[in-house]
C-alpha cells in the first residue's frame, strides 16, 4: 500500500480527528535538541499533528463545573481519546513499512522551555537527567506542542505562545507523529491570528498576560483561584492585593500559595481544577469567531 498524504489524512478524520497537518523536520533548525524530533527518530522527514477540539459546552459550563475542563477538555482528549487514536494511527504507519513515534502530553514532562500553567511541574524527575555524552540531549526528548501546531499548518501562535486555530482558536489539543514516511508537507499557515488585541491581557484576573508572553508563576497561582475569596484556606498578609491581581507571583511565593489553595480536591488523575475560568482563552476565542465573521462580509 503506498502511504500518501492524503490517505493519511482521510485515515486520521475517520479515526475523530479534527485537524491534521503534516511538518517537514528542517522546519525544527535551530530549536533546543531537547525539543528536536530528529533526536527521537534520527531517519525522521516529517510530523504528522492531529488536534482534536475542545467542545465549545465544556468552556460554556467551566463557571459552574471547575473540573470539566481538566477532566474532559484535558485529560480525556490527552490521555484517553488520543492514546487509541495514536495507536490504531502508528499501526497504519508501521504497516506501510515505515517508524511512528508517538508524541503525547504528558502532564508530569515538560521541558525547561515549555512551563505552561504548571511550572511546578519542572521538578519532575526526568529534567534531573543527564546526557549520555555530553552532546546529546538529556532525556527525554519531548517536541514544543504548540511550535510543532505551526510547523504543521494547523495554528499560529498568539501573545502568550500558545496554539491558535482559524477553526477552533485556542480551543483544542494535539498529538503527533514523528515518522520516516516521505509525505508531502504542509506550508505553514500564512495569516497572523494574533492581531495582539489585548483582550487577553485584559481578561486576565492575575495579570498573567503581557505584552511579552506568559509569566507562568502568576498564571499557575491564579489558574487555582486566587481572585476567589471563598477558595483560600487561609487568607495571606497582602491578601487585597492578591484579590485584585496586583500581587506579583515568582517561584517561591507561588509555591506558597499553592499550598494555600487546595480547598477543591485535586482528582484523582492529578490535575487541578481550573477556578479563573480560562477568562483569557474565553475572550480569545470571541475575538477571533467576531473577526472571522466580519471578514465573510467584507
Amino acid at each position: 500500500m503506498e502511504l500518501t498524504a492524503q490517505y493519511v489524512k482521510e485515515y486520521a478524520r475517520s479515526l475523530g480527528a479534527d485537524l491534521v497537518g503534516i511538518g517537514d523536520v528542517k522546519r525544527y533548525d535551530g530549536c533546543p535538541a531537547c525539543q528536536d524530533p530528529r533526536y527521537i527518530l534520527p531517519t525522521a522527514k516529517c510530523v504528522i499533528g492531529v488536534g482534536f477540539r475542545i467542545p465549545r459546552g465544556i468552556m460554556k459550563t467551566i463557571k459552574t463545573q471547575p473540573y470539566a475542563y481538566t477532566a474532559l477538555g484535558v485529560k480525556a482528549l490527552d490521555e484517553e481519546m488520543s492514546t487509541v487514536f495514536l495507536l490504531k494511527f502508528a499501526r497504519l504507519i508501521e504497516n506501510a513499512g515505515y517508524e511512528a513515534c508517538i508524541q503525547r502530553t504528558c502532564p508530569n514532562l515538560l521541558s525547561p522551555e515549555k512551563q505552561g500553567t504548571n511550572p511546578e511541574v519542572k521538578n519532575s524527575v526526568h529534567l534531573q537527567s543527564i546526557s549520555v555524552d555530553g552532546v546529546r540531549p538529556a532525556p527525554d526528548v519531548l517536541i514544543d506542542f504548540d511550535k510543532s501546531a505551526e510547523i504543521c499548518g494547523m495554528a499560529r501562535l498568539g501573545l502568550k505562545g500558545n496554539a491558535l486555530t482559524p477553526e477552533f482558536g485556542p480551543y483544542q489539543r494535539f498529538v503527533f507523529i514523528v515518522t520516516n514516511a516521505p509525505l508531502e508537507t504542509d506550508e505553514p499557515l500564512k495569516e497572523e491570528l494574533c492581531d495582539h488585541c489585548g483582550k487577553c491581557i485584559s481578561a486576565c484576573p492575575g495579570k498573567a498576560i503581557s505584552e511579552k508572553g506568559l509569566d507562568s508563576w502568576q498564571c499557575s497561582v491564579y489558574y487555582r483561584g486566587a481572585a476567589k475569596e471563598n477558595v483560600w484556606k487561609e487568607k495571606p498578609a497582602d491578601f487585597e492585593k492578591i484579590l485584585s491581581g496586583e500581587k506579583r507571583f515568582d517561584e517561591k511565593s507561588a509555591k506558597e500559595a499553592h499550598a494555600l489553595l487546595d480547598l477543591l480536591p485535586p482528582t484523582h488523575y492529578g490535575y487541578v481544577p481550573c477556578l479563573c475560568e480560562m477568562a483569557c482563552h474565553e475572550a480569545c476565542y470571541q475575538h477571533l469567531m467576531e473577526k472571522k465573521e466580519a471578514q465573510q462580509y467584507e
